[in-house]
């Protein structure tokens, strides 16, 4: 990096049907203390009239409409694509549904000129609705459980956070446009989730570190883009994608072991009362009503359709039906 003069920096803000938080967090940016930064902001074929608020509000913004939904991963690409066509020296993925403080990039850019030979970082990710408690603030891959371990998610910020990360969450994810240029763009079969970890793995096998920078502020409305952490979309994208992110950066044996973990997870336990005041037939029928509706439930349903198209190899969006049960999810 220049040392002389502020980095280039891209701010790639991606956006899909959400006018309000694409406005409320674009509004947010105005407030940025550092200076040499320009938005570019990716369409995803929105049908809520955002292109013509957004080229509204912020007339001096660079929006590209790619006409479809493409997920997170394909959107982002779109974005970082241009910014590496106009020679940014950092880029900033942002997710729509968030707030900036507003020297969030003096310290990304502090901390990667503090850390030559990091190539990734990430900022710390408060919820909006609790906005002293942290949501993300770095992960750690627990080999023995094979879960991603948050060690401060819940939390409010402690002093001695440790930077060490095995991946920045692709919410505010701030990295050297050097990396992309390395080791290409996130990986579009993910659609959503799990290809920022998968990426930032990628970087690490490279040679680029990825560091958490606890002074980098965001608050996110965690789940907006799912209609919540426990929605049939979110499931069905949690369980197809965890099982590619295995296929890609763990062993055979841990792949095993989570096909395993997934399939034992939408398979509900048949649990008969053990009550002495009903009758053997009455318990039976109602614990056989129980795990019917249980195995039906839009979740299960959704767990079910994301394992069996990672084994029929159907990766990128989700099919219909998962929207439609999304649709009716309360």
């Amino acid at each position: 990096m220049n040392m002389q003069k502020s980095p280039d920096i891209s701010i790639v803000l991606l956006n899909w049907n959400g006018v309000e938080d694409t406005l409320a967090c674009l509004d947010s940016l105005r407030s940025l203390t550092f200076t040499n930064y320009n938005i570019i902001v990716v369409d995803n074929g929105s049908t809520d009239g955002s292109v013509h608020e957004i080229k509204t509000n912020f007339p001096d913004l660079t929006v590209i409409e790619t006409g479809q939904n493409l997920g997170y991963a394909e959107g982002n690409n779109v974005g970082i694509r241009y910014a590496l066509e106009h020679d940014a020296e950092f880029i900033f993925l942002l997710n729509n549904d968030t707030i900036v403080a507003p020297d969030v990039l003096d310290q990304l850019a502090n901390a990667a000129l503090q850390n030559p030979d990091a190539g990734v970082f990430g900022a710390t990710l408060f919820y909006m609705d609790k906005p002293d408690t942290v949501w993300f603030a770095g992960a750690q891959w627990n080999a023995q459980k094979l879960v991603f371990d948050f060690p401060y998610q819940d939390q409010t910020l402690p002093n001695n956070i440790n930077t060490a990360t095995d991946y920045a969450c692709g919410a505010a994810l701030f990295f050297r446009a050097e990396v992309a240029h390395s080791i290409g763009l996130l990986d579009a079969r993910f659609f959503l989730v799990w290809e920022e970890s998968d990426w930032c793995l990628r970087a690490t096998r490279a040679g680029y570190g990825c560091k958490q920078v606890p002074t980098a502020y965001v608050w996110h409305k965690v789940g907006a883009s799912f209609s919540g952490e426990s929605s049939p979309l979110r499931q069905y994208f949690s369980f197809r994608n965890r099982l590619l992110w295995a296929e890609k950066n763990l062993s055979l044996k841990d792949l095993v072991l989570l096909i395993d973990d997934s399939c034992r997870s939408f398979c509900p336990t048949f649990i008969l009362s053990k009550s002495e005041r009903d009758s053997f037939i009455k318990r039976l029928v109602w614990a056989t009503k129980d795990w019917k509706n249980t195995w039906f439930s839009s979740a299960l349903r959704a767990k079910r359709r994301g394992v069996m198209d990672y084994f029929l190899r159907s990766f990128g969006d989700c099919p219909k039906s998962i929207r439609a049960l999304n649709n009716t999810y309360k």
